[in-house]
């Protein structure tokens, strides 16, 4: 009697194959199943073919070139080795956003833009800045552009033409400074020194060391009378030491003494 049940109840547990691959079957008709095999063989196909593709970059694709346009102030080797490119090295090893990032780094560098130009060449094409006057500054000349950014230089070299400037936030304010003065040619021509006073207003030396102090609001209408009352040669005579502008509609005119008269003889 209880063979009979034993062998009942392994009878009943076979289940008929279709049955039994039943889930298996539900599993393949699921996406889920398919993106998993694709997942992985993406996985095995760049696991197994990176060093490949390794070898072949650094070979055809090794960098053979790397070409310099536009800078003139600064030399290729100093941007060569601002930018880490290395020879042989794969024109893909380099991010370019970073070689670009390091380059603007540079104070004569402007912007850059840098371009991978396949098989084995990068080309990195340079904006420079522009001087526009020499500021003194601790003792120490330094070129300045329009943004106010101090240039690093070893000397002043072809820009010794530019007019001086010196006082605190004077190289943020020389800009607008400069494109006032612009305005009257005959100041711009005489004007030798300016200095940034208070970081509100500026003075100027003009030829024959006359010294002339501008007003803080009103500036163009301070130098439009300057321009007026000077001559194409120069401003008026050796006996004058200074101007006041900076009272409106009035000029304040500062002698030399006549021991300096002297001196200057």
């Amino acid at each position: 009697m209880t063979k009979k049940k034993e062998s009942s109840s392994i009878q009943m547990s076979k289940k008929p194959l279709s049955e039994r691959l039943r889930p298996i079957n539900i599993m393949l008709k699921n996406n889920i199943f398919w993106w998993f095999l694709f997942f992985v063989g993406v996985f095995c196909a760049v696991y197994f073919l990176k060093d490949s593709f390794i070898k072949t970059s650094q070979g055809y694709f090794a960098l053979k070139k790397i070409e310099f346009d536009g800078n003139e102030q600064v030399p290729e080797v100093l941007l060569l080795k601002a930018s880490k490119l290395r020879y042989k090295d794969s024109v893909f090893s380099s991010d370019i956003s970073d070689v670009k990032e390091r380059l603007e780094k540079i104070s004569w560098v402007k912007s850059v833009a840098v371009q991978r130009k396949l098989p084995g060449k990068i080309s990195i094409r340079i904006a420079e800045r522009t001087p526009i006057a020499i500021f003194q500054s601790q003792h120490k000349l330094h070129l300045v552009d329009s943004d106010g950014i101090v240039l690093d230089n070893d000397g002043i070299g072809s820009f010794n033409n530019l007019p001086i400037i010196a006082g605190e936030g004077a190289e943020k304010e020389v800009f607008n400074f400069l494109q006032s003065i612009d305005k009257f040619p005959k100041i711009r021509k005489q004007l030798v020194f300016a200095v940034r006073v208070g970081q509100r207003r500026w003075n100027i030396r003009i030829n024959r060391g006359i010294i002339v102090k501008l007003p803080e609001r009103g500036l163009i209408q301070a130098l439009g009378i300057l321009d007026e009352i000077s001559d194409s040669n120069g401003f008026f005579n050796d006996d004058i030491a200074s101007l006041d502008l900076r009272i409106p509609d009035r000029v304040i005119i500062g002698k030399k003494d006549k021991t300096e008269g002297e001196k200057a003889q």
